[in-house]
């Protein structure tokens, strides 16, 4: 059976080094070093990259650039802005978030399985999993999942 295709929006690659949430960080880095790249085929996007080069330290966006720097990056599709715009007329993702709604479309128009995150606002919650797929099942898309790493295997490691 193929390995899952799993998408990482910023806040799991930041999770790795974030030393003020520890228990975060030590799910993230167990479920990153001994779960991730062996139980899915993981990706980036053009979005993650630019949040994490925006990373005012430069020490720690060094860190994270060499973290990500193996992974596949995914193109912003020409679709995926409009398609974002859509989750966020229909209440899904505020509009000043407009970049995690971009990483859900992004991850939905490449076919990816599930987007993982640490995003609890505005990504890893019932009312937003329902609603995304809701639309991208009245548009046509593939049903996508939105998990934490602790959902996604990284639990154990509590």
């Amino acid at each position: 059976m193929p390995k899952l295709k799993i998408y990482l929006d910023s806040s799991v690659p930041s999770a790795y080094y974030d030393k003020q949430k520890p228990a975060r960080q030590k799910i993230t880095q167990k479920w990153w070093d001994e779960v991730m790249k062996r139980d899915y085929t993981v990706y980036i996007s053009q979005v993650t990259e630019t949040e994490l080069n925006a990373t005012k330290n430069l020490h720690l966006r060094e860190n994270l650039r060499n973290l990500v720097g193996n992974l596949p990056v995914l193109e912003i599709p020409d679709n995926a802005k409009g398609l974002a715009e859509l989750y966020i007329e229909n209440d899904i993702i505020p509009d000043e978030y407009f970049n995690d709604a971009l990483h859900i479309a992004v991850a939905t128009l490449n076919g990816i399985n599930i987007l993982a995150s640490w995003n609890f606002v505005h990504l890893v919650n019932l009312e937003t999993r329902r609603k995304v797929k809701g639309i991208n099942l009245v548009k046509g898309y593939n049903e996508i999942d939105i998990a934490s790493p602790e959902e996604l295997g990284g639990g154990k490691y509590v």
